[in-house]
């Protein structure tokens, strides 16, 4: 029952995130903002919205006692490599997925930068309330930097005008109360699910709920790339991964503080998302672009690390 009602979970933050998702499209499409601004802001946070209300849902738990750190830290490291393997991977299958030099060095320094960041404030056991407080701190200039970008690529250039902006207000604020039900719904069952198989919750995170919440990432980019949108597929996974770097764990750690007592953590879980990413990140800046062959080889290292991960599901 517990794993029936994770599956409903995670369907309803896949379904709510779509609805949120495309409103926000809308909005920034009669805004004439670029595709890769965006993907890695507009599509990159609607699409976080499963992890960024997990990681609040999850601290307000921690506040009453229940432990749900692994869930947390799982969740953040799953979704990044989900997004960077997986989806990434399935969507270069189907089009071409490219990155700017110049973006791709920019994001490229901002992702690698934030999954060190992770690694250096966690790996004394855990993030404290300030730790949170400097994740989310570089995640606010990370966004500045991103939006005096778009800006001085877009001077001169007459702003758009928004029509209906009540109505689409409304249907993303719908899409999120789904998630936000569906986030509660996907912490009780995924915590249940932990102690009723025995194994640790950070395994939970990763695989279960780290593969559900890659999910609209996955829709939303393979949406883009059939519509000859390659820069915007790649924006929103990028932009995606520095997010769950740093603003869900850091957003949990700052309500009720995260503790990290999974060792395979630092020795798996990271290193794996680490070596994913550079590979990706040479991809794009070898040929400018995913072919896919390329692409093969992502979801074939994701495969392969989801295999190794198994064999340690309870660490």
């Amino acid at each position: 029952m517990n794993l029936l009602l994770l599956i409903v979970a995670l369907l309803g933050l896949w379904a709510g995130t779509e609805v949120t998702v495309r409103q926000a499209l809308r909005l920034a499409a009669e805004l004439r903002l670029s595709p890769m601004f965006v993907g890695l802001t507009v599509l990159a946070i609607g699409t976080d919205l499963p992890e960024l209300v997990l990681a609040i849902e999850a601290g307000l738990q921690r506040l009453t006692g229940v432990e749900t750190s692994g869930l947390v830290v799982g969740n953040a490291i799953g979704s990044c490599l989900g997004q960077i393997g997986f989806a990434l991977g399935v969507t270069g299958l189907f089009g071409y997925v490219t990155l700017g030099r110049r973006r791709g060095w920019t994001e490229g320094v901002f992702l690698l930068g934030s999954i060190a960041i992770f690694f250096m404030l966690g790996m004394d056991g855990g993030f404290t309330r300030l730790d949170g407080a400097i994740l989310i701190t570089v995640y606010l200039i990370y966004f500045a930097t991103t939006i005096r970008r778009e800006r001085f690529e877009n001077a001169g250039q007459i702003p758009g005008t928004t029509h209906g902006g009540a109505k689409i207000g409304a249907l993303c604020l719908l899409g999120f109360v789904v998630v936000a039900a569906s986030s509660h719904l996907a912490i009780k069952s995924a915590v249940a699910l932990a102690e009723e198989w025995g194994i640790a919750q950070t395994f939970v995170g990763i695989v279960l709920i780290g593969i559900g919440t890659s999910l609209p990432e996955l829709a939303v980019s393979l949406n883009a790339v059939f519509k000859k949108q390659g820069a915007l597929s790649a924006g929103n996974i990028l932009g995606s991964n520095i997010f769950d770097m740093l603003i869900a764990p850091g957003t949990a750690a700052v309500i009720a503080g995260v503790s990290v007592d999974s060792p395979s953590m630092f020795t798996i879980d990271l290193l794996a998302l680490l070596a994913i990413s550079v590979l990706a990140l040479y991809f794009f800046k070898r040929r400018k672009g995913l072919q896919k062959g390329e692409a093969s080889t992502l979801v074939i290292a994701y495969i392969a690390y989801i295999a190794t991960r198994t064999n340690w599901a309870g660490a």
